[in-house]
C-alpha cells in the first residue's frame, strides 16, 4: 500500500499474484504488468468503474469472444 493513503496497484497486483501461487520474482516482464494491471483494475472495480477496469485489463485478454462479451456487444 503507499504512503499517501490510496491503494498502491503494484502492491495489490503482487499480492493478488502471491494469492494463487504466483512468483513475480520469476516471472516475465508482460507477467509482472499483467498482474499489476489486475491490481489497477481491482481499484477501478472498487470504484464501480467498470469501464476502466475493462480498458486497463484489454491488452492482456486474447479471447476476442470474451472480450465482446465483457464489452456488452454480442458474440
Amino acid at each position: 500500500m503507499s504512503t499517501s493513503g490510496g491503494v498502491d496497484h503494484v502492491a495489490l497486483g503482487h499480492s493478488l499474484a502471491r494469492k494463487v501461487g504466483v512468483n513475480l520474482d520469476k516471472a516475465r516482464p508482460k507477467t509482472r504488468r499483467m498482474w499489476e494491471a489486475r491490481g489497477l483494475a481491482v481499484i477501478a472495480l472498487s470504484r464501480g468503474d467498470l469501464t476502466e477496469a475493462q480498458k486497463i485489463m484489454r491488452p492482456f485478454n486474447r479471447n476476442s469472444g470474451a472480450r465482446k462479451v465483457l464489452e456488452g456487444e454480442t458474440a
